[in-house]
This record gives C-alpha cells, sequence and structure tokens, in this order.
C-alpha cells in the first residue's frame, strides 16, 4: 500500500475523532487566529508582518476613519486593504470599507458629488 492509499483510509477510519479535533481547535484562540489570518490572505491581502496587523485588528475597537465604536460581535470590523496590490490600508467598519472601495473605483465621480454639494 502507498502513502496515498495509506492516508486516504486513516482519514476515512478517523473522520470523527479528525472532524471533532479540528472543531475543538477552531473555537481556541489559535484557531480563530489562524481562520482570520488565512481569510485575510484568501481576499489578497499580502504583508509581511501579518501577527502585527492581527494585534491591531484585535485591539481595535474604533473605526479609523469615522471613529464609530464597533459592535460587539465584530462583523463590523473589517481589513481595509488594495485589491490590486494587497497592501494593508487600514481597519475600518462596514460603511467606511465599502466608502473607500467605491471611491477606488471611481475618483473622478465622487471629486464630482463633492463638489456639486
Amino acid at each position: 500500500m502507498d502513502r496515498r492509499e495509506y492516508e486516504k483510509k486513516w482519514r476515512d477510519n478517523n473522520k470523527e475523532k479528525s472532524a471533532a479535533y479540528f472543531k475543538k481547535y477552531a473555537q481556541t484562540p489559535k484557531g480563530i487566529k489562524s481562520k482570520r489570518i488565512n481569510n485575510w490572505k484568501r481576499t489578497g491581502l499580502i504583508t509581511d508582518d501579518i501577527d502585527k496587523i492581527y494585534e491591531r485588528y484585535m485591539n481595535s475597537t474604533n473605526c479609523e476613519c469615522c471613529g464609530k465604536e464597533y459592535n460587539s460581535s465584530q462583523r463590523d470590523k473589517h481589513m481595509d486593504h488594495c485589491h490590486k496590490t494587497g497592501k494593508f490600508r487600514n481597519i475600518l467598519c462596514r460603511n467606511c470599507n465599502q466608502l473607500r472601495g467605491h471611491i477606488d473605483k471611481d475618483y473622478k465621480l465622487i471629486m464630482k458629488l463633492i463638489t456639486m454639494c
């Protein structure tokens, strides 16, 4: 039996045990951190100091743009980064992050709206 067959057989025999382990791991601080960082990387964030950014994210209580306090569920906290370069910019609330995305897409239109008011 080669290695691949052995690993497949082992996974099949230990599905429940390994699923329970990963479920427990996902709820630990290390598992939460790992999941969040993998999410950021999957969406395009590129940085050398991911641990420093993670600490900044976790300790952030207010939007770095408008100053609004984040709600307790942290669904309102967003990692703002450039989708072209992957460079980290700020930790923003949902509204500021969406506005930043629109500004990046159509800066001239935003400037026109500002001058109209």
